[in-house]
């Protein structure tokens, strides 16, 4: 299950400097309280593919035989949803818009009250999310797959790669400039008429995109893979551990963090990256 002595993280949701959340194979959320890691204890045994949250007393961690926990700012419960599908994350607005989605072009839906099935209209695995508002959501997965959700249904857009390559990655800075990241170092990028593809200079998998404005855009992935886009080009980041990648998020220029294999987390603080790894 392990590569290492830590368990290989997959996902990373930060909400404060001080509050970060990671998951990963050993199938245990960890919180970061801004001075150690602390594992949080719950009945779950199945890996954790994914971790997403409005806020800190609305987390849902989601992962393999269709597990779900949600964290109420109190204590982590199993929720039944009723699929035992494998889940690869989550994503959602806001409390009562959730969206998890896994293995098979499993899509299931919260909208405050039941849980319902949304039918992605393919049975690829759908690996990532991102979205304007509830109206405007954008979905990658294997095989180039691409989904449009309009806010009642998600509509089949031509897709944009070729079948052998994958797409994991998806975030935006507005519905008119959207970056997809994937499989032997594809990036494309949306203008609000075409998605052309980038030059990333690099063909390992790029598994995670994620930035904080158009000339501020980070992409992580296999074999210590990091790159940062600046607004005119794809530039490669030195790593600071010489891990597999899986995804990146922060909260701001100097808040963007890495979470890898054997429990590696990473910070950038605006000038330097720092290690603060399980």
């Amino acid at each position: 299950m392990f590569t290492g002595e830590k368990p290989d993280l997959l996902d990373i949701m930060p909400f404060r400097e001080d509050s970060i959340y990671v998951v990963g194979k050993d199938g245990i959320p960890q919180h970061w309280d801004g001075e150690e890691w602390l594992p949080v204890r719950t009945e779950n045994t199945n890996p954790l593919m994914g971790i997403w949250g409005p806020n800190e007393k609305c987390i849902y961690a989601v992962g393999i035989g269709g597990v779900v926990l949600l964290y109420n700012g109190k204590d982590w419960t199993r929720v039944d949803t009723g699929s035992y599908d494998s889940l690869n994350s989550a994503y959602g607005i806001d409390e009562n818009n959730v969206f998890l989605y896994g293995v098979g072009g499993r899509m299931l839906y919260w909208d405050g009250e039941k849980w319902d099935y949304r039918e992605p209209n393919t049975i690829h695995d759908l690996f990532g999310m991102w979205g304007e508002d509830i109206d405007h959501i954008h979905t990658v997965g294997g095989e180039g797959i691409y989904r449009f959700y309009d806010g009642k249904e998600f509509h089949r857009r031509e897709d944009l790669t070729d079948e052998e390559i994958s797409l994991f990655g998806v975030w935006g800075t507005s519905g008119e400039n959207i970056y997809i990241c994937g499989s032997h170092g594809t990036i494309l990028n949306f203008d609000g008429t075409d998605w052309k593809p980038m030059e990333s200079g690099t063909e390992e998998y790029l598994l995670s995109i994620w930035g904080t404005s158009a000339e501020d855009i980070y992409a992580v992935g296999d074999n210590a893979a990091m790159l940062h886009y600046d607004g005119k080009k794809w530039s490669p980041i030195e790593p600071l551990k010489d891990e597999y990648y899986t995804k990146v998020k922060g909260l701001g220029p100097d808040q963007v963090y890495v979470a890898g294999e054997n429990g590696t987390v990473i910070k950038y603080n605006g000038k330097e990256w720092s290690d603060m790894s399980l």
